[in-house]
This record gives structure tokens, sequence and C-alpha cells, in this order.
């Protein structure tokens, strides 16, 4: 999760410790299970480093090696009609429109190709600006959890800086068909996808993306929407 807020209302109820400093992890178990729990800051930077820092510490220490990354956390809908504020989504596959060579339109203009340069090389695949996701219900198998049954399934899209315009919001949903924003999915799936992990993205929508009005915001509905989602996954 990226921030404490999340955490609480994931994990409080669970009976989850207190969250940790971002950046660190703590221990939890639960149903015979060992985790490591991590508040990972905000942003796809401070995600990247995070994950990927307990990811390598946990891959260093055989008694707890890493099995899987599950990323929980609220989320903008660029369609209220299809995914409702309060409802959850399943990321299919991460997109990360940051990244290429940027021209002077928007985000009709770029192209993740453009500096000939793959972001990475997963499998003998490039990764520019998309990673495909194992499909939700297949990762929460993987992972031994319980995909809620009320999760809308999609891609997703990552950025560095929130999209706060409708303008914004309608290009990036023309040009990559995507269902919500946040700020850490494409990170947090590509450290997972690294180093040979299934990874299941799931998170709750909080408000319309590049709107700014109170109506088109709900955060105590999407909280507590990722608290039952949780109770949920680790029945």
């Amino acid at each position: 999760m990226a921030t404490a807020k999340e955490y609480r209302a994931a994990l409080s109820g669970l009976g989850a410790p207190a969250p940790p400093a971002p950046g660190h992890t703590v221990p939890w178990r639960r149903g015979g299970r060992d985790m490591l729990v991590l508040v990972s800051g905000v942003g796809p930077v401070a995600a990247a480093l995070a994950v990927g820092r307990a990811i390598g510490r946990g891959q260093g220490a055989p008694d707890r090696e890493v099995s899987g990354v599950l990323a929980l956390g609220i989320a903008g809908s660029f369609d209220p009609t299809v995914l409702p504020l309060g409802g959850l989504v399943a990321a299919t596959a991460e997109i990360f429109p940051e990244y290429g060579l940027r021209g002077s339109d928007g985000p009709q203009a770029m192209d993740a190709r453009g500096l000939r340069f793959p972001q990475a090389v997963i499998d003998g695949h490039d990764i520019y600006d998309r990673l495909p996701l194992a499909p939700p219900a297949e990762a929460a198998r993987a992972l031994g959890l319980t995909l809620p049954e009320a999760v809308i399934a999609g891609p997703c899209l990552t950025v560095a800086g929130v999209s706060a315009t409708a303008e914004r919001a309608a290009a990036l949903a023309a040009r990559y068909g995507v269902l919500a924003e946040s700020m850490e999915g494409f990170a947090v799936a590509l450290a997972a996808a690294a180093s040979g992990l299934p990874a299941l993205e799931l998170r709750a929508i909080s408000n319309r993306v590049g709107a700014r009005p109170p109506a088109d915001w709900d955060l105590p509905a999407a909280l507590a929407a990722l608290g039952r989602a949780a109770a949920c996954l680790f029945a």
C-alpha cells in the first residue's frame, strides 16, 4: 500500500500491526501465512524503490522467501458509469504513459518506443509503456487469496502526476482504453515481474479521474470498500 491511511483501511480490522514508516515493512502472520506488509510511499519512484528493496531482502532470507506481491489501494475511475465510486478494480495490465518521446499535444503525442530503449526486458519481451498482467483470478490463486466477486477487471494506468483536468482524463482514456488511474501500479507490477513473482493489484475507487468537485469524490466509501476487499482476500 502507498500510504498508512490505505494500510489502516485495509488491514487494521484484520488484526495487522501498526503501519510502518514509508519505505519499510512490518511482518504479519495470518491464517498460517507469513507476510511482509509494506507502506511504499506515494508515486511510481517511491513504489519501485520500496517494493524492489522489499523483494530483494525477502529473496535474501531463505526462511521467508517472497512468493508473490499484492498491491492494495485506492484509485480514480475514468468512467464512473462503468467503474463507480466505491467499486473495485483488478488490473489486467498496467500502463505508464509517462515513458517515451513526448510531443507537444498531450497523451496522443506520446511515442513509447521513440527512445528505442525499453524500460525492462522480461522473459524475452521488451517492456515500454505497457505491462500485461495475469488474469486477476489466476493471480489470486497463485497467491492463495480469495478474489472478491464484485471486482471489475481491466487495464489500469499509472501516473507520476495525478490528472487534474477533464481534458487530460479524456485524452488518456481515449489513448489507452483504461479503467482506472493510480500512482504506483505499474511500478509494483514491474518490480514483481522482473523478480519472476506473481502479482495482483486490487484498488477501490475514490474519485472520477480529472475531477476536483466534492461530488466526484467519496474517499470514505473507497476506504470502506478496501477493508471489505482485504477481508475477502485473506478469508
